[in-house]
Protein backbone atom coordinates (compact mmCIF):
# COMPACT_ATOMS: atom_id res chain seq x y z
CA UNK A 1 0.00 0.00 0.00
CA UNK A 2 1.12 3.56 -0.72
CA UNK A 3 2.58 4.68 2.68
CA UNK A 4 1.29 8.23 2.18
CA UNK A 5 -2.28 6.94 2.01
CA UNK A 6 -1.80 5.10 5.29
CA UNK A 7 -0.12 8.08 7.01
CA UNK A 8 -2.29 11.01 5.87
CA UNK A 9 -6.06 11.09 6.21
CA UNK A 10 -6.73 14.82 5.80
CA UNK A 11 -5.78 17.26 3.04
CA UNK A 12 -6.26 21.01 3.45
CA UNK A 13 -6.49 23.02 0.22
CA UNK A 14 -7.36 26.68 -0.44
CA UNK A 15 -10.94 26.90 -1.63
CA UNK A 16 -11.83 27.33 -5.28
CA UNK A 17 -9.65 26.30 -8.22
CA UNK A 18 -6.89 24.76 -6.08
CA UNK A 19 -9.36 22.56 -4.21
CA UNK A 20 -10.95 21.42 -7.49
CA UNK A 21 -7.55 20.59 -9.00
CA UNK A 22 -6.55 18.43 -6.03
CA UNK A 23 -9.92 16.64 -6.06
CA UNK A 24 -9.56 15.88 -9.78
CA UNK A 25 -6.08 14.49 -9.22
CA UNK A 26 -7.03 12.18 -6.37
CA UNK A 27 -10.46 11.02 -7.59
CA UNK A 28 -11.69 8.41 -6.81
CA UNK A 29 -10.73 9.20 -3.19
CA UNK A 30 -9.43 6.53 -0.83
CA UNK A 31 -12.33 5.85 1.54
CA UNK A 32 -10.54 7.23 4.61
CA UNK A 33 -9.35 10.47 3.00
CA UNK A 34 -10.95 13.81 3.85
CA UNK A 35 -10.26 16.85 1.63
CA UNK A 36 -11.22 20.14 3.24
CA UNK A 37 -11.43 23.59 1.65
CA UNK A 38 -9.72 26.31 3.68
CA UNK A 39 -9.97 30.11 3.36
CA UNK A 40 -7.09 32.19 2.03
CA UNK A 41 -5.12 34.32 4.47
CA UNK A 42 -3.66 33.59 7.89
CA UNK A 43 -6.32 35.33 10.00
CA UNK A 44 -9.38 33.79 8.27
CA UNK A 45 -7.63 30.42 8.28
CA UNK A 46 -6.85 30.63 12.00
CA UNK A 47 -10.53 31.28 12.75
CA UNK A 48 -11.54 28.37 10.52
CA UNK A 49 -9.07 25.99 12.17
CA UNK A 50 -10.15 27.04 15.64
CA UNK A 51 -13.78 26.26 14.79
CA UNK A 52 -12.83 22.96 13.15
CA UNK A 53 -10.69 21.94 16.12
CA UNK A 54 -13.67 22.42 18.44
CA UNK A 55 -16.14 20.61 16.18
CA UNK A 56 -17.57 17.22 17.12
CA UNK A 57 -16.30 15.77 13.85
CA UNK A 58 -12.72 16.68 14.78
CA UNK A 59 -13.04 15.60 18.41
CA UNK A 60 -14.56 12.23 17.44
CA UNK A 61 -11.86 11.45 14.89
CA UNK A 62 -8.70 13.50 15.10
CA UNK A 63 -6.60 13.45 11.92
CA UNK A 64 -3.59 11.16 12.15
CA UNK A 65 -1.71 13.17 9.51
CA UNK A 66 -2.42 16.36 7.55
CA UNK A 67 -1.13 17.49 4.17
CA UNK A 68 -1.51 21.07 2.95
CA UNK A 69 -1.64 21.41 -0.84
CA UNK A 70 -1.99 24.42 -3.11
CA UNK A 71 -0.19 26.99 -5.23
CA UNK A 72 2.64 29.26 -4.13
CA UNK A 73 4.75 32.12 -5.42
CA UNK A 74 8.44 31.74 -6.18
CA UNK A 75 10.94 33.95 -4.36
CA UNK A 76 13.96 32.39 -6.06
CA UNK A 77 15.19 32.10 -9.66
CA UNK A 78 15.72 28.39 -8.95
CA UNK A 79 11.98 27.66 -9.06
CA UNK A 80 9.63 28.47 -11.91
CA UNK A 81 5.98 28.03 -12.80
CA UNK A 82 4.87 24.41 -12.54
CA UNK A 83 7.65 23.28 -10.20
CA UNK A 84 6.55 21.16 -7.26
CA UNK A 85 8.00 22.12 -3.88
CA UNK A 86 8.00 20.51 -0.45
CA UNK A 87 8.39 22.78 2.58
CA UNK A 88 10.96 21.75 5.17
CA UNK A 89 10.33 24.80 7.33
CA UNK A 90 8.17 27.89 7.22
CA UNK A 91 8.37 31.38 8.70
CA UNK A 92 5.77 34.09 9.15
CA UNK A 93 6.32 37.27 7.11
CA UNK A 94 4.58 39.97 9.11
CA UNK A 95 5.21 43.70 9.47
CA UNK A 96 8.11 43.47 6.99
CA UNK A 97 9.98 40.82 9.01
CA UNK A 98 10.16 37.03 8.94
CA UNK A 99 9.70 35.38 12.33
CA UNK A 100 8.32 32.26 14.04
CA UNK A 101 10.24 29.65 12.05
CA UNK A 102 8.72 26.20 12.43
CA UNK A 103 9.45 22.78 10.92
CA UNK A 104 7.16 20.33 9.20
CA UNK A 105 7.07 16.66 10.19
CA UNK A 106 10.27 14.93 9.08
CA UNK A 107 8.75 11.47 8.64
CA UNK A 108 6.03 12.81 6.33
CA UNK A 109 8.63 14.84 4.43
CA UNK A 110 10.63 11.67 3.80
CA UNK A 111 7.51 9.82 2.61
CA UNK A 112 6.74 12.57 0.09
CA UNK A 113 10.34 12.68 -1.14
CA UNK A 114 10.32 8.90 -1.57
CA UNK A 115 7.01 8.98 -3.45
CA UNK A 116 7.81 11.88 -5.80
CA UNK A 117 11.59 11.65 -6.15
CA UNK A 118 12.96 14.27 -8.53
CA UNK A 119 9.45 15.57 -9.27
CA UNK A 120 9.66 17.74 -6.14
CA UNK A 121 12.22 19.99 -4.45
CA UNK A 122 12.78 20.63 -0.73
CA UNK A 123 12.47 24.35 0.07
CA UNK A 124 12.31 26.94 2.83
CA UNK A 125 9.12 28.96 2.65
CA UNK A 126 7.29 31.81 4.28
CA UNK A 127 3.63 32.59 4.82
CA UNK A 128 2.51 36.19 4.40
CA UNK A 129 -0.52 37.99 5.80
CA UNK A 130 -0.84 39.81 2.46
CA UNK A 131 -0.12 39.25 -1.22
CA UNK A 132 3.43 39.99 -2.35
CA UNK A 133 3.00 41.13 -5.92
CA UNK A 134 6.04 43.04 -7.17
CA UNK A 135 8.78 40.98 -8.75
CA UNK A 136 11.51 43.16 -7.21
CA UNK A 137 9.99 42.71 -3.75
CA UNK A 138 9.71 38.95 -4.17
CA UNK A 139 13.31 38.62 -5.32
CA UNK A 140 14.71 40.82 -2.54
CA UNK A 141 12.63 39.04 0.10
CA UNK A 142 13.90 35.67 -1.05
CA UNK A 143 17.49 36.87 -1.09
CA UNK A 144 17.38 38.61 2.31
CA UNK A 145 15.86 35.68 4.21
CA UNK A 146 17.19 32.83 2.03
CA UNK A 147 13.68 31.56 1.31
CA UNK A 148 12.29 30.07 -1.88
CA UNK A 149 8.47 30.19 -1.83
CA UNK A 150 5.66 32.29 -0.34
CA UNK A 151 2.08 31.31 0.50
CA UNK A 152 -0.76 32.65 2.67
CA UNK A 153 -1.73 29.63 4.76
CA UNK A 154 1.19 27.43 5.78
CA UNK A 155 2.20 28.96 9.11
CA UNK A 156 -1.42 28.98 10.29
CA UNK A 157 -1.78 25.24 9.71
CA UNK A 158 1.63 24.57 11.27
CA UNK A 159 0.68 26.37 14.47
CA UNK A 160 -2.66 24.57 14.65
CA UNK A 161 -1.05 21.15 14.14
CA UNK A 162 1.67 21.88 16.67
CA UNK A 163 -0.96 22.81 19.25
CA UNK A 164 -3.03 19.72 18.36
CA UNK A 165 0.00 17.39 18.18
CA UNK A 166 -0.79 16.30 14.60
CA UNK A 167 2.01 15.65 12.07
CA UNK A 168 1.77 17.93 9.03
CA UNK A 169 3.51 18.35 5.69
CA UNK A 170 3.02 20.90 2.90
CA UNK A 171 3.31 20.48 -0.87
CA UNK A 172 2.95 23.45 -3.22
CA UNK A 173 3.22 24.10 -6.95
CA UNK A 174 4.69 27.37 -8.19
CA UNK A 175 2.12 29.59 -9.92
CA UNK A 176 4.19 32.77 -10.43
CA UNK A 177 7.90 33.39 -10.93
CA UNK A 178 10.02 35.55 -8.65
CA UNK A 179 10.38 38.25 -11.34
CA UNK A 180 6.69 38.19 -12.29
CA UNK A 181 4.64 41.24 -11.32
CA UNK A 182 1.12 40.46 -10.12
CA UNK A 183 -1.99 42.64 -10.17
CA UNK A 184 -2.93 44.05 -6.77
CA UNK A 185 -5.57 41.54 -5.67
CA UNK A 186 -5.46 42.34 -1.95
CA UNK A 187 -8.68 44.44 -2.05
CA UNK A 188 -10.54 41.47 -3.58
CA UNK A 189 -10.20 39.33 -0.45
CA UNK A 190 -13.11 39.42 1.97
CA UNK A 191 -12.51 39.23 5.73
CA UNK A 192 -13.51 35.54 5.69
CA UNK A 193 -10.84 34.67 3.12
CA UNK A 194 -13.14 34.38 0.11
CA UNK A 195 -12.73 36.37 -3.09
CA UNK A 196 -15.09 39.13 -4.19
CA UNK A 197 -15.36 38.40 -7.91
CA UNK A 198 -16.48 41.92 -8.83
CA UNK A 199 -13.51 43.56 -7.10
CA UNK A 200 -11.22 40.83 -8.45
CA UNK A 201 -12.26 41.65 -12.03
CA UNK A 202 -11.88 45.39 -11.39
CA UNK A 203 -8.37 44.98 -9.99
CA UNK A 204 -7.31 42.76 -12.88
CA UNK A 205 -8.61 45.25 -15.45
CA UNK A 206 -6.39 47.91 -13.91
CA UNK A 207 -3.34 45.94 -15.03
CA UNK A 208 -4.39 43.67 -17.92
CA UNK A 209 -0.92 42.51 -18.98
CA UNK A 210 0.14 41.25 -15.56
CA UNK A 211 -3.35 39.80 -15.11
CA UNK A 212 -3.05 37.79 -18.33
CA UNK A 213 0.38 36.56 -17.23
CA UNK A 214 -1.09 35.49 -13.88
CA UNK A 215 -3.99 33.67 -15.54
CA UNK A 216 -1.62 31.74 -17.81
CA UNK A 217 0.82 30.83 -15.06
CA UNK A 218 -1.95 29.92 -12.60
CA UNK A 219 -3.56 27.57 -15.12
CA UNK A 220 -0.19 25.92 -15.67
CA UNK A 221 0.29 25.64 -11.91
CA UNK A 222 -3.19 24.16 -11.40
CA UNK A 223 -2.59 21.53 -14.07
CA UNK A 224 0.64 20.54 -12.38
CA UNK A 225 -1.01 20.57 -8.93
CA UNK A 226 -3.56 18.06 -10.20
CA UNK A 227 -0.78 15.78 -11.42
CA UNK A 228 1.17 16.07 -8.16
CA UNK A 229 -1.94 15.08 -6.21
CA UNK A 230 -2.40 12.08 -8.50
CA UNK A 231 1.23 11.02 -8.09
CA UNK A 232 1.11 11.38 -4.31
CA UNK A 233 -2.04 9.38 -3.69
CA UNK A 234 -1.88 6.76 -6.43
CA UNK A 235 -2.76 3.34 -5.14
CA UNK A 236 -0.17 0.60 -5.16
CA UNK A 237 -1.24 -2.94 -5.96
Amino acid sequence: MNPIISSIDTILVPQGAEYKAVCRGIYPFPSHLQIRQIPAGIKPLSRYLQDWGQSQNFLDKRPRGIMVMGLGGSLSPKYGVGDGVLYGECGYFKEEKVREWQHFDQELIELVLHQLGDKISWVRGISSDRLIGLGTQKYLLGKEYQVDVVDMEGIGVLEFCKHSNIPVVMVRVISDNCEQNLPDLTPAFNENGTLNNFILARQMLKNPLSSLDLIRSSLQGLKRLEQVARDLFMTVD
